[in-house]
Order: C-alpha cells, then sequence, then structure tokens
C-alpha cells in the first residue's frame, strides 16, 4: 500500500514520532493564528518554531535529567572505574572477570547511575529530535494552513479538474512536471535550483507514475483513469508541494518568467507563504545563503548599494543565524560535564573514545554553522533555541547536583544496592566494602603474577584457615612425638602424675 501523505515521513518509529509532534506543531499555529488575526495578522512560523521547540525540550527534562546525572557522575567515579580496569588488566579469568564485573557493578550502584543508563536515554531521545527536526522541516506536511497556500497553485500546475478531482489536462501536468526535472541552464549558469532536487524523483512512486518517464498514456492510465487516480493525484500533489516548499526566491521568479499563465497565482503564493515566514526581517523558508545572495542582487539591481537597512538588515540577519547556532552549540558543548584525567594526553591514548568526543565536540559547532548556512533559516532557529534551551538546563541541572551531598547519595545507594542483592541471594558486604573506599589503591596481585602476566586467584579464606589450624596440629604432634630429652622427660612426669593419684 502506497503512502497517501507523502510528505510526511514514514520512517519506522521516527515516522509515528513526527505524526504526534505535527499535532503539536498544528496546535500552536492554530492558536497563533487565532491571536494573529485579532489584529490582522497570520500566524508566524518562526515563533512557532521557538515556541514548538521549547516545549519538545522541556517535555524531555526528565530524560535530560537523569543524561546529565548520568555525565556528572561519571566524571566524578571515573578514576574509580579506571582503577578496577587496571587492576584486573589483561586478565582472561572467567572468575576474576566476573568479580571485575562485580566491582564495576558495584562503583556505578554507589553513584546511583546504571552503566547502559545513558544509552537507553539516547534511544528513547534520538527518534524525538530526527521527528522534531522532520516536522520544522517540512512544516506544510503537517501543518494544514501552511499546505493550503499551495493548493491552488499546484492544482493549476498539475492540471487538476475541479469537478473530478482528478488530472483533466494531461499536456499542462506533463510540462510542469517536465519543468522540474529538467536543467535550467543560461550562457552556461543555472537559473534555478529545481533540477536540483533529484531526491523528490524517488516520490513519485513508479506504482502509478514513473516520473523518469513522463507520457500521456503514463498520466492517463495512472493520474486520470482508474481506482487509484484520486490517491495517485494526491500523493502526486504533495510531492510538488515538497518541491516548491524548499524553492528559493530565484526559483520563484524564474518559475513566473517561464509560466505566464500562471505568474499571478505564482506571485499571490509566495506572498502568502512570506506572511508566514517572515521573521526578523528574512523569509526563514529560504536558507541564509540564499538570503544573502537574493538581497545583494536585489540591492546591485536597483543600484542602491550604499548603506541601507532594507538590504543590510536581512544579510546581518542571515550570517548571525548560523553564527548563532555554531556559539550555542559551542557553549553547550562546553558546559556538558565530562570525566575528567589527570593526565589528558595519557587518558587519551588509553581512551580513544574520550579522544573521538573531543575531537567531535571540536566539529559539532563548525558544523552547525555549515548546515544553517544551506538548510532553511527556520532550521536554523530552532538549532539556536534546542542549544540555548540545553544550555540553561545543563547550568540548572550541574548547579544542583554540586549542591548535593555525595557521600549521603553513595550511604544511600549503598544500602538499597545491598538490599537488591541480599533478595537475590548474593552477599553484598565484601563487595561493597570495596565499592564504599577510593578504588585508587595498588592491584594486590601485583607482586605475585605468573609467566603469562595475569593476576593470580586471591587464596580462598576458608582453605587458608583450614591450612592453619592443620599446621598447628601438626607442631603439636611434633612436640608431643618421641626424639628429644624434654619430650621423653613429658613422658614420665605425665606417667607418675597418673599412677600416684
Amino acid at each position: 500500500m502506497f503512502d497517501l501523505i507523502l510528505t510526511q515521513n514514514s520512517t519506522f518509529i521516527i515516522g509515528q514520532v513526527a505524526w504526534v509532534l505535527g499535532k503539536l506543531m498544528n496546535g500552536i499555529v492554530f492558536v497563533l493564528d487565532k491571536i494573529a488575526s485579532l489584529y490582522g495578522g497570520t500566524a508566524n512560523l518562526g515563533v512557532a518554531i521557538i515556541i514548538f521547540t521549547v516545549i519538545i525540550y522541556l517535555l524531555m527534562l526528565p530524560l535530560t535529567i537523569k543524561q546529565q546525572k548520568f555525565s556528572k557522575m561519571s566524571a566524578i567515579m571515573n578514576p574509580e572505574i579506571q582503577a578496577i580496569q587496571a587492576k584486573y588488566k589483561g586478565t582472561k579469568d572467567p572468575e576474576l572477570m566476573q568479580q571485575m564485573q562485580q566491582e564495576t557493578n558495584a562503583v556505578y550502584a554507589k553513584y546511583g547511575v546504571s552503566p547502559t543508563g545513558s544509552c537507553v536515554q539516547l534511544l528513547i531521545q534520538m527518534p524525538i529530535l530526527f521527528a522534531l527536526y522532520r516536522v520544522i522541516y517540512a512544516i506544510p506536511a503537517y501543518v494544514p494552513m501552511v499546505k493550503n497556500e499551495f493548493m491552488d497553485l499546484v492544482n493549476k500546475m498539475m492540471g487538476i479538474d475541479s469537478a473530478t478531482g482528478v488530472v483533466g489536462d494531461a499536456n499542462k501536468f506533463m510540462g510542469i512536471a517536465k519543468f522540474i526535472q529538467d536543467n535550467h541552464i543560461e550562457n552556461g549558469k543555472a537559473v534555478s535550483n529545481f533540477s536540483s532536487f533529484a531526491a523528490y524523483k524517488r516520490q513519485f512512486k513508479p506504482e502509478f507514475l514513473n516520473i523518469e518517464s513522463i507520457s500521456i498514456d503514463n498520466i492517463t492510465s495512472n493520474l486520470i483513469n482508474g481506482d487509484k487516480a484520486l490517491a495517485n493525484v494526491e500523493t502526486t500533489r504533495n510531492t510538488f508541494i515538497d518541491v516548491l516548499n524548499r524553492a528559493s526566491s530565484k526559483d520563484w521568479s524564474y518559475f513566473a518568467t517561464q509560466f505566464p499563465d500562471l505568474s499571478s497565482l505564482i506571485h499571490s503564493t509566495n506572498a502568502a507563504l512570506e506572511k508566514f515566514n517572515l521573521f526578523l526581517g528574512i523569509n526563514i523558508g529560504y536558507s541564509p545563503l540564499d538570503t544573502i545572495k537574493s538581497s545583494w542582487a536585489d540591492a546591485h539591481a536597483t543600484g542602491s548599494l550604499v548603506f541601507s537597512f532594507t538590504w543590510v538588515l536581512p544579510i546581518l540577519v542571515a550570517v548571525m543565524i548560523p553564527l548563532l547556532a555554531a556559539l550555542t552549540q559551542w557553549i553547550s558543548v562546553k558546559l556538558a560535564p565530562t570525566a575528567q584525567n589527570d593526565d589528558s594526553k595519557k587518558g587519551q591514548e588509553e581512551n580513544p573514545m574520550m579522544s573521538s568526543m573531543k575531537m567531535m565536540n571540536t566539529f559539532m559547532p563548525i558544523m552547525s554553522a555549515v548546515f544553517c548556512f544551506s538548510l532553511p533559516a527556520g532550521m536554523g532557529i530552532y538549532w539556536i533555541v534546542g542549544a540555548v534551551v540545553r544550555t540553561i538546563q545543563q547550568v540548572a541541572i550541574n548547579k544542583y547536583i554540586d549542591k548535593m551531598d555525595i557521600e549521603q547519595v553513595i550511604e544511600k545507594n549503598t544500602k538499597k544496592y545491598e538490599e537488591k542483592l541480599k533478595k537475590k541471594g548474593v552477599i553484598a558486604q565484601g563487595i561493597n566494602d570495596k565499592a564504599k573506599s577510593n578504588t585508587k589503591y595498588v592491584n594486590p596481585y601485583a607482586r605475585n603474577k605468573s609467566s603469562n602476566n595475569e593476576p593470580q586467584k586471591p587464596e580462598n579464606p576458608f582453605k587458608a584457615a583450614r591450612k592453619k589450624v592443620d599446621e598447628a596440629a601438626a607442631q603439636k604432634s611434633k612436640a608431643s612425638s618421641g626424639g628429644s630429652i624434654a619430650s621423653k622427660a613429658r613422658m614420665v612426669k605425665d606417667y607418675n602424675e597418673k599412677n600416684n593419684k
């Protein structure tokens, strides 16, 4: 069965989460539109994205707190974990490896975190964040109010008959579809980005429309006749909306010049979309790069290259969005708690993951700037707001954890761990005694290593006690047996005392 609303994400889990978040975004836009209509305005998508992002991050706050707590506690307990790993380094003995696992679990329990806790929280958060990105990137797919602004134009583009709801003018459809697919080159330069939307070719599903081989027969059999014609038209319409939603200002202008009969409708549709997208003086549906190019081109075309806010302000805002995205991302990364190491160079050599994380944290702000420069400005706003919210959360959570009495937390968690082990029938005292103390001790087995450099097993305490008893009995037996004058005198004395009674 084909997807009836192709512009919505249909990926497993992410698609379902995006559908829920789409309902939330639609509700926010609806409320903003009602408020704006009181003053003769329209809902602003820039404001909607800010509110939407803040709400989502607040809803994820419990997961964020757990993740931040894990990171903060990891920074504190990391030396103890490293000491345990060094203590059993190189061992392949199953019993020793099991003992290492028990001691490691005891340390995690002592600080009240789970070895897999951070991974679980990330696994829960990732689909939400991907879905959040998808909703903001394809707002018309989830907000009918915005999608409706495209409908009149798209219906004309596809040659849809208003009476039947299916394509009535196959030639009109063919002309527009080929326009989207063709390379638009004039004097060796691209005059439109429509041809770069190669990914959307795949959305015209072959079972009802093979966009790569547009023909009258193809259109007639799939979009005019047949039981699935209406569904096919709906899917194809949404794909056209996908393409137009990513069109730049240059694309819209070029589109209007190529189809004079649709010119008025093209301009009115673009103007209606700008009412939704106008934020801080720029159209957030366009990328900052496109805004800079179009503003500079307009200024150059009108000959007004002297300083003027009409073209300087959009360029400044467009430049600030990727820069702020990088800056806020950098601050967020710097405030995130990380495991400390006394010798950072040595720590990175012993822990390649630490080195990889440091490299990723360095490049992440740079990549944020690059992405936000080329993606629609609305994505940049989401990126900035998300980083600001995360930073505020990190500061608050860090202060909360710093005020915690770690010793009290350790004592409380240790008792819980002991009770848990007792329920399982495990004697916890020995393991937790080690966990209660700092594990930065000298390897007790370091002086007694085998030839293959594996630590020797500790001697069984019961066997050791038995050995001492046997040794004492042997000494007593030896002292009582014959072989010395003292022992013979002792035997005579014992015999006389017995007979004189």
